[in-house]
């Protein structure tokens, strides 16, 4: 007797939940979507075109009582993550939610209050993870080749920033709070996760020095006399194709409108509590894509290298030594290094397990918190403490 598919119903139906949902829920053997969720009826229209004649709603309610309905992948806006989490949790589902967690501290909290409440599968999409190259130097800081990491430096190079970031709603502070969240979160969670241990305090220094400017808010690529000569130019007839998928986006405001406040460049400065300490680096006008890191401890120092081609790369150094340890981390198939790949199989195994299960979910908390402490540093101008997530550390939570 064949076994019941796992139900997926999407909620948020843009590109990021179109493809992601599509191309690894979708098409995983154990699962099948069996709904749709948006408040946008041309975004439904979007999702079944490309996904097939999938039952479909704008309402929340009405969605999560879809028949069949047994885990939700949240890709809203950021703004209603709690919302759209604690809902679902209630309801009963399973939750797998992109990253950013959400807009405050005081939420993320909230929502790793009600997974453990709900005795639920709940996981955000932090799928660098379980890239080969996040996992290789995993093992080796935790095998000791390095002792105690007491220093980091992590580098997020976007030279996509421009194009991604500031022809649409990102580019405003009001929408995405800042890019060191939307974007940012990867690296700090992969930074918490190596260095093992909650940041405490942070201080960041940020701008906005390449996009914004004086051209009108409503001035468009698709008007523009300056097509032939911007560098950011996009033909919202066919889209910019992303990174990831195919996906193309059709924004074409100005990234020079006067509107943007959406800081392009950042220094954030993290203290952890056992003592290490991190710099991070954001930048969204590099000329390469990548993510570098760096951390030294009490035996020696580790370097990784990513970038979306998986030429990944890590070496290792030793106190009084010359000799340098290098490592190729294996390619995989799928986005983000493979990370997509098995961060869906990790939840899908999870559910079939039958158990509670919050994975990363302290992780995902701390990460978001780095780079909301850093906005509110960014405006004041001073170090800002982070609280400490009791009821997960009691709770047994693991980063």
């Amino acid at each position: 007797m064949a076994h019941k598919k796992i139900g997926i119903g999407i909620l948020g139906t843009g590109n990021r939940g179109v493809y992601f949902g599509g191309a690894y829920f979708g098409k995983h053997p154990d699962c099948e979507i069996v709904g749709l969720c948006d408040i946008r009826p041309e975004s439904l229209a979007f999702a079944k075109e490309k996904l097939g004649d999938i039952p479909a709603t704008e309402s929340l309610e009405q969605f999560l009582q879809l028949p069949g309905l047994d885990a939700v992948v949240i890709c809203s806006n950021d703004h209603a993550h709690r919302e759209h989490t604690i809902a679902s949790l209630k309801a009963g589902k399973h939750v797998y939610l992109e990253k950013p967690m959400a807009q405050s501290i005081e939420d993320c909290d909230l929502m790793a209050q009600a997974g453990l409440e709900a005795k639920r599968v709940f996981m955000v999409g932090l799928e660098l993870r379980y890239c080969s190259l996040m996992e290789d130097m995993k093992r080796l800081i935790s095998s000791g080749e390095i002792g105690d990491i007491k220093l980091g430096n992590v580098i997020d190079n976007v030279s996509v920033g421009g194009d991604y970031y500031y022809h649409g709603p990102r580019r405003r502070k009001d929408y995405v709070k800042s890019l060191i969240l939307e974007k940012g979160t990867h690296s700090l969670d992969l930074a918490n996760w190596l260095i093992d241990a909650s940041p405490v305090k942070v201080y960041c220094s940020s701008g906005l020095d390449v996009f914004g400017g004086s051209a009108p808010n409503d001035k468009r690529c698709r008007t523009c006399d300056e097509t032939a000569t911007c560098a950011y130019y996009v033909d919202n007839r066919k889209g910019l194709e992303m990174d990831y998928g195919g996906v193309r986006l059709k924004d074409d405001l100005c990234v020079y409108a006067e509107e943007i406040d959406t800081h392009d460049n950042g220094i954030v400065v993290i203290d952890y509590n056992n003592g290490a300490r991190l710099s991070y680096l954001e930048s969204h006008f590099t000329p390469e894509y990548t993510r570098e890191f760096m951390f030294t401890g009490t035996k020696g120092k580790i370097t990784g290298f990513y970038n979306n081609e998986q030429d990944f790369k890590i070496t290792v150094m030793k106190r009084h030594s010359k000799e340098v340890q290098t490592y190729y981390p294996e390619r995989r198939s799928g986005g983000h290094g493979g990370g997509d790949t098995s961060i869906v199989r990790t939840f899908v195994d999870l559910i079939k397990k039958g158990e509670p299960a919050m994975p990363g979910i302290w992780g995902a908390r701390d990460s978001a918190a780095i780079a909301i402490a850093a906005t509110e540093s960014a405006e004041t101008g001073l170090p800002v403490s982070i609280p400490v997530n009791d009821t997960l550390v009691k709770a047994g939570a693991t980063r």
